[in-house]
């Protein structure tokens, strides 16, 4: 068959160029199948060994730079590939009970399963090492911001550790998701399964899928797979953005509570004085790209029918693909900026005390110490903050207000209205104090490794699903044994 020129370059030959980076995928797939062709009994022994043969030498084989005229894919040019080694007669047999409908949504889902494991290895360093970056600053101040402007004072531990419980979320999410990913739809076929009677299990098992998808139909035109992977990625990708302006906010010269090392900073061609933390800013360009092309992945999707159609096809595939390199960088920018940032102290003193941001704690100090409504509180210390916080302001309106004797001293005053007294009062669950947040280092801890053991048995058990697949494929071609 011969195709029109504009839809041969603009579909077919762009879809050969992504099918060859799946190429490992498919022969996996083929051998697969093959041995379950011969462990059913479907195809004769002797037949099934010789396209094992064919199938092993061509896998060693280079494939075609540019798809020859008249093939339509990869799969035409492997059968045509096959065919021409021990005949079309024979080669034919291979494709048995399979469609290029399941073969592809297979593929697909295997090439996504692995992204996705590398995306939650790339997350579980992170949330580590904010866990341990958090350790070593339980006591560094810093100053947190709402509607952009100081609110109050918490630890570096305290910021870094709320990080942390939203990316444990999202790989929490993408340990449920990966349950969904890795289900196989070989054996349905275009989208009935077939009148051969295949066992879909033994396909499943060697390609290191957890078991087939349990209705055919949905196995070939569903996006539910992808989908519930592309939410928790969406949800980091925002999360990550959110992260790059904040630190942007905190680390400008306005504010300056955090600093970034020369190897972290790009400098002006022209003005001399200018530090530009601009890694900042690659990680926040990442961040929108990747929710860009998961985006893109999920509305191909919008009424389309439920059925096998091309938004299940490679071209929205490698959008997904590119997002999840891209969402690697994205972490892999944070981890750098995690490691590297420092706190400025002094400024957050600084910022922290002329903008009453500890105003807080005098007020709950005043209700402590005097049995006074916190609203009476609240009312005297907003009047102290306007006066430009003088003593003898607070001392005549809290006694104007209450009718009562204010005995505390200036000292006292200055020592509740300290940072350092700010952060150690505040010893509820969640909060900043010592104890609190070493609670919750050791809640992060206990769910991390979860999530780090369900991930790493996963890739054992495809590992081994593989190389099982990979011994038996050997030995059946070797030996002219089938495989138990």
């Amino acid at each position: 068959m011969r195709f029109s020129k504009v839809y041969k370059q603009i579909v077919l030959d762009n879809s050969f160029k992504n099918w060859k980076n799946l190429l490992d995928y498919y022969f996996q797939i083929n051998k697969a199948h093959l041995l379950m062709l011969a462990r059913t009994e479907i195809l004769p022994r002797s037949l099934v060994v010789e396209i094992a043969q064919a199938l092993a030498d061509l896998e060693n084989e280079k494939i075609d730079e540019k798809l020859p005229d008249g093939v339509e894919d990869l799969v035409f040019l492997i059968e045509q590939r096959l065919s021409q080694k021990i005949g079309i007669e024979k080669a034919g047999f291979l494709h048995t009970a399979r469609s290029r409908n399941d073969i592809d949504a297979t593929i697909f889902r295997m090439c996504v399963r692995e992204k996705l494991l590398e995306v939650a290895g790339e997350l579980i360093d992170l949330v580590e090492r904010l866990s341990e970056r958090a350790k070593q600053n339980l006591h560094t101040f810093l100053l947190m911001y709402t509607h952009g402007q100081p609110a109050q004072p918490s630890t570096l531990a305290h910021y870094l550790l709320s990080l942390a419980f939203d990316f444990l979320e999202v790989l929490e999410e993408l340990v449920s998701a990966f349950r969904v990913v890795n289900l196989c739809p070989m054996g349905s076929a275009a989208t009935t399964t077939t009148g051969f009677k295949i066992d879909r299990r033994i396909v499943s098992d060697y390609l290191g899928f957890f078991e087939p998808v349990e209705n055919s139909y949905r196995a070939i035109v569903t996006s539910h797979w992808i989908n519930m992977a592309l939410n928790p990625l969406k949800v980091l990708a925002s999360d990550l953005s959110r992260f790059a302006q904040d630190v942007l906010h905190k680390a400008s010269c306005e504010v300056g509570i955090l600093n970034f090392p020369d190897e972290l900073v790009q400098i002006s061609s022209i003005m001399p004085q200018k530090r530009n933390p601009v890694i900042l800013e690659h990680l926040r360009i990442r961040s929108s790209v990747v929710f860009g092309s998961f985006n893109a992945v999920e509305v191909a999707f919008l009424n389309t029918p439920y059925q096998d159609v091309n938004e299940n096809g490679d071209f929205v595939l490698f959008k997904f693909l590119d997002g999840a390199e891209v969402l690697k960088q994205a972490l892999q920018l944070t981890k750098e900026i995690i490691e590297k940032m420092t706190v400025n102290e002094d400024r957050v003193r600084e910022i922290a005390l002329s903008t009453g941001s500890t105003a807080t704690e005098l007020a709950d100090h005043l209700v402590r110490e005097f049995q006074i409504s916190f609203r009476q509180a609240h009312q005297i210390v907003s009047e102290y903050v306007k006066s430009g916080m003088r003593y003898d302001s607070l001392a005549e309106n809290f006694e104007k207000l209450t009718g009562k004797r204010f005995t505390l001293s200036l000292s006292q005053v200055e020592e509740v209205l300290s940072v350092e007294n700010f952060v150690r009062v505040r010893q509820v669950m969640g909060g900043p104090g010592e104890k609190c947040v070493e609670e919750m280092l050791h809640k992060l801890e206990k769910r991390v490794q979860i999530g780090e053991h369900e991930i790493g048995e996963t890739k054992i058990f495809i590992a081994e699903s593989l190389k099982k697949l990979q011994n038996d494929f050997v030995s059946l071609k070797e030996t002219s044994s089938f495989p138990s």
